[in-house]
């Protein structure tokens, strides 16, 4: 199994098998996207809104299953 922890809280690690917040998630519209719809306010630590990296990633299109 392939586990992705994406954020927690504030908190900014990197340590061997664990980096907080996903290292790319700030880059992906799949996780961008539905993130923005649960949590519109939400923060990623060292990039900046959920909502201000979605206009980064408006090239990329994903589909709802």
């Amino acid at each position: 199994m392939d586990l992705d922890l994406l954020l927690h809280d504030d908190i900014v690690l990197d340590e061997p098998g664990l980096q907080l917040p996903h290292p790319r998630m700030h880059e992906r519209a799949f996780v961008l996207q539905p993130l923005a719809e649960i949590a519109p306010t939400a923060t990623i630590p060292g990039h900046g809104s959920v909502q201000s990296l979605l206009a980064g990633v408006a090239d990329q299109s994903i589909e709802r299953c």
